[in-house]
């Protein structure tokens, strides 16, 4: 019998084993045979003349490489295409697609497929985009429904993929998710686990162990905890959030601190406030916060006058997009009635001395990044209260670097809380090291140590 193929033992005999769950998440780390486990997978019910599977893959280009290395394996199946369509001499389909489509998400809505391969999973930014794929999976021709995906830590959709499938949940374990009941299950697998890998390329293994950090960590050991390409990989929050005592002894709390609000805009996307203490040597503690959809700038405003009630606040800075003129009423949008009034208008009624802040987004960034900074003989200067503000703790550690501007931050990832610090710390700088003044006579012996270049020599002292 002439054997194509055959799993490793370890994961990729036990992901191929897997009847009983609904969604299997494949890998971790580089190297794991993630993509021939994937493939093999969606051959088990091709005997079946009305099975119906689909492929996605994140470009054209991936998808190009899948097919190249499908075709070994479907040696009786015919590519034919495009987007390629895979048939079985049975009558099976399998059809493939990528998600550089602008339809990607919703063009196989209203279709069935009884098996789902989504390869790199992580490159789908939101679990809602991954749900609307998952609604096409389901079966009228007794098969069971299955998707199979995989991934490694770091892209667009880290956090959610993380929080779906490995956060509190032991691997190799199946686990019921509590609105649907079906079960779903996390394998992780590392290049260790691909002995054929191992064998025909050392020199990988070599290359994936010499990595720096966090790269080593996510691609060789497939750690969910850092990723390649997120942002602030500083911010650990065993480090940068304590409790109210812990800050007090840091100097919050003091009466001769300044206060910022920090506010990003958003009314079907989120809106947030938020509210920090600022010491004299620049410690920065975030002490409150405000996030919600679908209320309009009076409502927020309110909200904002409440919270600080009793509280002196120096100055409000804003998302400056708030100060372009709305021609419809925020104060009584029931009325329509017709104002040249902007929603900052409308927010420092309540908030008074409220001004735009700096928009330089790369610049904020920089400035968040070096508040965070720690050593062991340093600590940061960056913290949040516990329990105070959980959308801003939530979002910073996955925020990821946009692909074309990797000085930026992913526009299209949850940005509303990391906006509003932004915001905030516009007057707030990174306290600089003192410079050490040089007495005159140390600068004039400082400069008769300095050797002279070749040109000072020359006309000195000729050639």
């Amino acid at each position: 019998m002439n054997v194509l193929w055959q799993p490793h033992k370890g994961p990729q005999t036990y992901a191929l084993s897997i009847s009983d769950c609904y969604e299997i998440l494949y890998g971790g780390a580089r190297g794991g045979g993630k993509t021939d486990a994937g493939i093999v997978w969606m051959l088990k019910e091709t005997a079946n003349p009305l099975f119906r599977g689909l492929v996605i893959r994140r470009t054209a280009d991936d998808l190009s490489d899948w097919l190249d290395r499908a075709r070994r394996v479907y040696t009786n199946a015919k590519f034919t295409g495009k987007p390629t369509k895979i048939e079985f001499p049975s009558g099976a389909v399998i059809r493939t697609g990528h998600l550089r489509d602008d339809q990607a998400y919703t063009k196989y809505q209203g279709h069935e497929y009884q098996r789902m391969l989504i390869e790199e999973l992580t490159q789908i930014p939101d679990e809602e985009s991954y749900l609307k794929l998952l609604s096409s999976c389901r079966s009228t021709i007794g098969v069971q429904p299955q998707v199979f995906c995989t991934a490694n830590p770091g892209g667009k959709g880290h956090s959610w993929v993380k929080g779906r499938f490995v956060e509190g949940h032991q691997p190799r374990k199946a686990f019921k998710d509590r609105l649907s009941d079906r079960y779903r299950i996390f394998i992780p697998a590392t290049i260790d686990d691909n002995p054929t890998l191992v064998d025909a390329d050392p020199e990988y293994v070599r290359f994936l162990d010499s990595l720096p950090e966090p790269l080593r960590s996510a691609w060789r050991k497939g750690d969910w905890d850092v990723f390649a390409g997120q942002y602030f990989v500083e911010f650990h929050p065993d480090v940068h959030t304590l409790t109210d005592s812990e800050a007090r002894a840091r100097g919050y709390g003091s009466s001769q601190n300044k206060r910022f609000i920090g506010v990003d805009w958003g009314y079907a996307n989120p809106f947030c406030a938020l509210w920090c203490e600022v010491t004299h040597d620049n410690k920065v503690f975030f002490y409150r916060e405000l996030y919600g959809t679908e209320k309009h700038p009076a409502e927020w405003g309110k909200e904002i006058m409440d919270l600080s009630r009793g509280e002196s606040i120096d100055m409000t800075l804003a998302d400056p997009s708030m100060w372009a003129r709305n021609p419809m009423s925020w104060n009584n949008p029931a009325t329509q009635m017709h104002t040249d009034k902007s929603i900052a208008n409308v927010i420092e009624q309540y908030s008074p001395n409220t001004v735009p802040a700096n928009n330089s987004r790369v610049n904020g960034w920089r400035n968040m990044a070096q508040l965070m900074h720690f050593t062991k003989e340093k600590q940061p200067n960056f913290y949040i209260i516990k329990g105070t503000c959980p959308n801003l703790i939530r979002t910073i550690p996955q925020m990821v670097r946009d692909e074309k501007n990797p000085e930026d931050i992913d526009t299209t990832l949850e940005d509303h809380s990391v906006d509003a610090c932004r915001y905030a710390l516009t007057h707030i700088q990174v306290p600089n090291k003192p410079v050490q003044k040089v007495p005159k006579l140390q600068k004039d012996i400082n400069k008769l140590m300095e050797l002279p270049n070749e040109n000072e020599w020359r006309y000195n002292f000729g050639d």
